[in-house]
């Protein structure tokens, strides 16, 4: 089975501002700097410590892992029951390899925030991560289950993908149909769909699914494979061959086009 969906990383469960009322990030000769002021309200502190997370994601999306926990750890002390900041040190410490510590942080979000269904999808997201499969299912489905959660299409494409790297495509196909009930026009999500009916040789529900997606987002390297694929399944030669040009002339680095180029599908 080709692997193109790989488990995606943290879900925080804001949108982070670019800038903060108590802190402000600026550059003094070509560093960056955080400046602060002096108002140490309950919601300036949120938002400092926000933007710390913020920070830290990025320097640990950059492999910056030592910096990234230096500002995980100015978070806390800004605010010292701040959810992101746990969440992000969770996933620092999956990102070094301190798996122990990773899933003490896990179970403390969990006591502390049960009622918070990202966190459940993020201990989901690492369960799988560990091969718990039977833990990860369990633990996507509960947070499905937790009041005023709106996250359900995100959740069930995560266990899908979940199942995906599992190897167990008639459960991912289970999980992201139901995705699909709950969003339906979501370009990665009718992707994963029409990936997942190429795997199992439905040609017609993968040239659906790539439709969909035609209508609702421009080509990439992911899509324009998929459709050569489905063209190639049909028997469209010319058309298959019209798409694996377009990728290659397009995308030619890309991991799909390497594989186009080395009949590698």
């Amino acid at each position: 089975m080709n692997k193109f969906f790989g488990l995606s990383c943290i879900l925080l469960s804001f949108s982070l501002l670019s800038g903060c009322v108590t802190e402000k990030i600026v550059y003094e000769n070509g560093r960056e700097v955080v400046k602060t002021d002096d108002d140490d309200s309950p919601e300036r502190s949120k938002l400092a410590a926000d933007n710390r997370v913020k920070i830290a994601i990025r320097l640990l999306n950059e492999g910056q892992a030592t910096m990234a926990k230096q500002n995980l750890q100015k978070a806390l002390e800004y605010d010292p029951d701040n959810f992101n900041a746990k969440l992000g040190f969770a996933w620092y410490y999956q990102q070094v390899g301190e798996t122990e510590n990773a899933y003490n942080a896990y179970n403390n979000l969990v006591k502390q925030f049960s009622d918070n269904g990202d966190v459940y999808q993020n201990y989901g997201m690492f369960l799988c991560g560990q091969k718990k499969y039977t833990e990860a299912y369990s633990t996507f489905e509960h947070a499905l289950t937790i009041k005023n959660y709106t996250r359900m299409a995100e959740t069930l494409f995560e266990a899908g993908r979940c199942a995906y790297s599992q190897g167990d495509d008639r459960k991912a196909i289970a999980y992201a149909d139901r995705a699909l009930a709950y969003n339906s026009t979501t370009p990665i999500l009718l992707l994963f769909r029409a990936e997942l009916a190429l795997g199992v040789d439905d040609v017609n529900t993968a040239r659906m699914m790539m439709s969909r997606f035609s209508h609702y987002s421009e080509d990439n390297s992911l899509s324009l494979f998929i459709k050569l694929r489905i063209e190639e399944g049909s028997g469209n030669i010319d058309e298959a061959r019209k798409y694996g040009d377009l990728l290659l002339t397009r995308y030619p680095n890309s991991p799909e086009a390497k594989k186009y180029q080395n009949n590698d599908y």
